[in-house]
């Protein structure tokens, strides 16, 4: 059960793990942004998959703090 109650914004519901998706989106852009400078990106084999792998474990992360 999550802490974070439902957001309504203009009649429209939105679940507590919309705020969850959109806080680890913007970590996830942080994180990138950090990243891509250090040459990370030149040693892995398929950065989309390691995109999708890090918002992954961004977002685990992220709901592990709000439950």
């Amino acid at each position: 059960m999550s802490v974070l109650p439902v957001f309504v914004v203009f009649g429209l519901s939105f679940p507590p793990i919309f705020v969850e998706l959109i806080v680890s989106l913007m970590l996830f852009w942080l994180v990138k942004r950090l990243l891509t400078p250090s040459g990370i990106y030149d040693l892995v084999w398929h950065p989309a998959l390691f995109n999708t792998a890090l918002y992954c474990c961004v977002f685990y992360l992220v709901s592990r703090l709000f439950v």
